[in-house]
């Protein structure tokens, strides 16, 4: 009963963080998430299982988007579509549930390392840090968002494992990491090294490790398999280039622990980014704070490590771990591990509860929330319904948003949209040769009354 009102408790104090959400229309965002639920919901209605094809994307031209883009988000999505909510009502839902859930989970893992009051203070730390605003109000990072549901899941089961190993514990650390596999590779290419780290404490319990990770690989196959082996068909690599070039987007210092610079702009090269990059005041200097009384605790003390390497990460200092880890490039942006920082750092405040008087911990709360509330805004909200937001100008926005992310390397990116209808470029009394308004890509097979088709591209732009 008492872990009912906490977690209660819990749920009002994230009420502030997307209370401006509660109300008709969507936020504008870097991301086009709506559009891509949209997609989704187009393609499970047209029967495909599992999704591949973005139909409209790309100018009405299609690309496989969700053949490479973590689809479990999507799939969430669609559970407040079957109680007939609109899509943008459903996106929004969709970003609520990462606050939410991400609180509950945290809550959970640090509750098992300082007690209750500790995994209240770690969860709405990590709810209220900067990034965590940055993400879903000014990037709309909705797969992203995501990761801060499963990584406290993750190293809750991991670390119940290495204490006990128990079956039920593997369990449930396969099914959250196959969710965030599928939900965010990139995150999982981030987080790996860290749960690495912390495996070292139990090396005996690599083997159990490893026969895990070979039932993550298994269950999220469907997704991982194409990544893998169809990736050169698509531009991908063209996602590590130019503006997507990491070294292009180090953090300073400054960013990191003095600004309190707020912005809904991008990313740009050097220090004059247009939006915040802060850890949070009190998610770094608490820890600092605290470690003289704890430093000998080696459950506060790792953490601790763990969320300052992730901020070294995203420095230029870092550059020669990047370049010994090639992967690491698909991240584009070093200052994704803040998403870690976030994650080690808010489970280390939780720890204040370990040695400030239960009394003062309201304070605490009250200050971060008057530090950090004012970022959790949108910039522009827009009071529209679906038939808007999928119609007109703003539909066409939408269509030609990351138009060469998945894109066929064969084909030519289009500048005009295509047709609505197929056209018929010859016709006899048995035979017809049919152009479909849709890029060609390998696999597309055609059917004529149950028939198998011959499907060929017409050219370089089909």
């Amino acid at each position: 009963m008492k872990i009912i009102k906490l977690l209660l408790l819990l749920q009002l104090l994230l009420l502030p963080a997307y209370s401006l959400m509660l109300r008709p229309g969507i936020f504008t965002m870097h991301d086009f998430h709506v559009f891509r639920q949209q997609q989704f919901d187009k393609c499970l209605h047209l029967g495909y299982f599992p999704c591949r094809w973005a139909f409209d994307a790309t100018r009405g031209y299609g690309q496989p988007l969700f053949n490479f883009y973590g689809q479990l988000p999507y799939w969430i999505g669609q559970i407040p579509r079957l109680l007939g909510t609109q899509i943008i009502d459903a996106a929004k839902l969709n970003f609520i549930f990462t606050l939410t859930a991400s609180a509950v989970a945290m809550f959970f893992l640090a509750r098992k390392f300082w007690g209750n009051t500790g995994g209240v203070v770690s969860a709405v730390f990590y709810t209220y840090a900067p990034y965590r605003a940055v993400d879903i109000w000014v990037r709309g990072a909705l797969n992203e968002a995501y990761s801060f549901v499963w990584y406290p899941l993750i190293l809750l089961f991991l670390d119940n494992y290495l204490e006990r190993k128990q079956k039920k514990d593997l369990f449930w650390l396969i099914i959250f990491s196959t969710a965030l596999l599928i939900t965010h590779n990139l995150s999982m290419l981030m987080i790996a090294p860290f749960l690495a780290i912390w495996t070292l404490k139990k090396l005996k319990a690599i083997p159990g490790l490893i026969a895990a990770g070979l039932t993550i690989f298994l269950l999220s196959a469907f997704y991982l398999l194409p990544v893998v082996f169809e990736s050169s068909q698509v531009t991908l690599t063209q996602t590590t280039q130019d503006y997507y070039s990491y070294q292009l987007h180090w953090t300073t210092l400054k960013q990191l622990f003095v600004s309190n610079f707020w912005g809904y702009g991008g990313s740009t090269w050097g220090p004059n980014d247009t939006l915040s990059f802060s850890v949070g005041y009190l998610q770094w200097i608490l820890p600092l704070l605290l470690m003289p009384f704890l430093f000998r605790n080696k459950k506060f003390v790792l953490p601790v490590v763990l969320g300052f390497m992730a901020v070294f990460l995203t420095h230029g200092k870092s550059e020669f771990i990047w370049k010994l880890i090639p992967p690491m490039s698909y991240i584009q942006f070093p200052w994704r591990f803040l998403t870690v920082s976030t994650f080690f750092l808010s489970l280390a405040c939780g720890a204040v509860s370990l040695v400030v008087p239960r009394r003062f911990i309201p304070l605490l709360l009250l200050l971060l929330l008057l530090l950090n509330i004012g970022f959790f805004k949108p910039d522009i909200w827009r009071t529209i319904t679906d038939k808007e937001q999928f119609s007109g100008a703003l539909w066409d926005e939408q269509r030609s948003s990351a138009i060469s992310d998945f894109w066929p390397k064969e084909a030519k990116i289009p500048t005009n949209f295509a047709p609505q209808d197929p056209l018929v470029l010859y016709a006899t009394d048995q035979y017809q040769k049919v152009q479909f308004p849709t890029v060609y890509f390998p696999g597309w097979k055609l059917t004529v009354d149950g028939q198998p088709t011959e499907v060929f591209p017409s050219g370089p732009s089909h």
